[in-house]
């Protein structure tokens, strides 16, 4: 499996409505996508600090969700809770507990 980690400073008075549109439109969209397999959104209100992550059964299917601009059009829309700039990392799932 392989994951994406977005990183992202939030406005600080937008996160409740970035995890309401998280929760409302990302997820059940993410939950479309082939080889998605789980998603969470993290947020830290004293840093307003936000992360991603999203868990994919493939490197290609990871990729496919970026080239297809499904990606591009979520932080795009989010871009109106950020306070900045996200941070993309990408890495390989070692461990899962579940």
């Amino acid at each position: 499996m392989y994951a994406r980690v977005i990183q992202f400073p939030l406005k600080p008075d937008s996160i409740s409505e970035a995890v309401d549109y998280f929760r409302t439109s990302v997820g059940p969209a993410l939950k479309e996508l082939e080889g998605f397999k789980n998603s969470r959104m993290l947020t830290n209100p004293s840093t307003n600090q936000g992360l991603m992550v999203t868990i994919w059964e493939s490197e290609a299917h990871r990729q496919a969700a970026e080239t297809s601009g499904f990606l591009q059009g979520i932080l795009k829309k989010m871009g109106d809770y950020f306070a900045g700039l996200p941070t993309i990392d990408y890495y390989e799932v070692n461990v899962q507990v579940a």
